[in-house]
């Protein structure tokens, strides 16, 4: 028999919310919703959760959500909350904005409302480690799985009906950003949260077809390039992939439809750092960082003017793929080589 840890017959304790973030939700009268650009799971869960449960509190939300910054297989997300975006008018009217899930201000997905947002005060919601605490009021939980499980605590704190559609799009931001409960994210409490939401009405086999089997016929191309294109070092702990822009477009794909497909070369038996290469605009190359084994590649994304979380960062370079690739391969290699051999302390 395994022995069992004390601390493992402890109870899970909930994500506490700070009285200053329910407050000043509480005083606003019109809020306005944003998130990052090229919004994942995660964000759009968090957008559409908080889009829904603010009129009950008397609140008039307003999405920001620019056209064309949502990938396809995530468009099942808007369509079922039944999101419809704010015109920049409606936001010069909020005394308060939403940001949720966004690491950095600038990464705002704010597109013509930005000059309209730059007097509003912010509260700021977000599970980032490299979060420079950029709102009047900042609520940011590294440890937390997702921002979707920091929502799901402050609409409990303002009492808040978790009805089955926001506990579904709530479950789609956790079970993306745990990678199905698999990453070293899923914490007792995310699965404490999890639970709860499928008790709330969750449609779990829904989510999971939606977004694990609907992929389109040119994203099953394009994950075809990526497989196509993955290289691995010489002793299997660094492994990566590219994708150019004209190969994106062949593929009848954009930047948006690019994302997930990190998880590729990750997959690879004894890979310690995975990196995606990608030219969704042209001379623009997004890299996905991704850690196993409890690597953190958060100090090499930061090499390159990025950020993210320990475990899964991410950062843009101007320039082609073979241009960006010499110059970070290199030191990617470099941070590979200088990782202490696993299960050693």
């Amino acid at each position: 028999m395994i022995p069992i840890a004390r601390e493992a017959n402890a109870p899970v304790t909930p994500t506490a919310v700070p009285a200053e973030i329910c407050d000043a939700i509480r005083a606003a009268h019109q809020i306005a919703l944003v998130s990052h650009v090229t919004p994942d799971a995660d964000a759009l869960a968090s957008l559409g959760a908080m889009w829904l449960a603010l009129p009950e509190l008397g609140k008039r939300p307003h999405l920001i959500l620019p056209e064309g910054t949502v990938s396809r297989n995530l468009q099942y997300l808007v369509g079922y909350a039944g999101l419809r975006a704010a015109h920049s008018a409606d936001v010069q009217d909020c005394d308060l904005i939403a940001a949720l899930d966004t690491a950095k201000e600038r990464r705002l997905n704010s597109a013509e409302h930005l000059v309209a947002l730059t007097s509003i005060p912010i509260v700021n919601i977000d599970h980032h480690a490299t979060n420079p605490r950029f709102g009047r009021w900042n609520w940011i939980v590294p440890q937390a799985s997702s921002t979707s499980e920091l929502v799901y605590a402050l609409l409990r704190a303002l009492g808040c009906q978790i009805t089955p559609t926001i506990a579904t799009l709530l479950y789609a931001g956790l079970h993306t950003d745990t990678q199905g409960f698999s990453l070293n994210n899923t914490t007792a409490n995310a699965l404490r949260v999890g639970y709860e939401l499928a008790v709330a009405g969750a449609q779990i086999p829904e989510v999971c077809e939606r977004l694990h089997r609907s992929r389109s016929r040119g994203e099953f191309e394009l994950i075809g390039i990526i497989y196509r294109n993955t290289g691995v070092s010489p002793d299997g702990r660094l492994a990566w992939s590219t994708a150019t822009y004209d190969e994106i477009s062949a593929a009848g794909c954009t930047a948006t439809d690019i994302d997930d497909q990190v998880e590729i070369p990750r997959a690879i038996e004894g890979v310690r750092v995975a990196i995606l290469f990608t030219e969704g605009h042209r001379g623009k190359v997004r890299m996905n960082f991704r850690g196993e084994g409890g690597v953190s590649v958060l100090p090499l994304a930061q090499e390159f003017g990025g950020g993210g979380h320990h475990s899964s960062a991410g950062a843009i370079l101007d320039g082609t793929i073979p241009e960006v690739t010499a110059r970070v391969l290199p030191a990617a290699t470099k941070f590979v080589a200088a990782l202490k051999p696993e299960g050693t302390a």
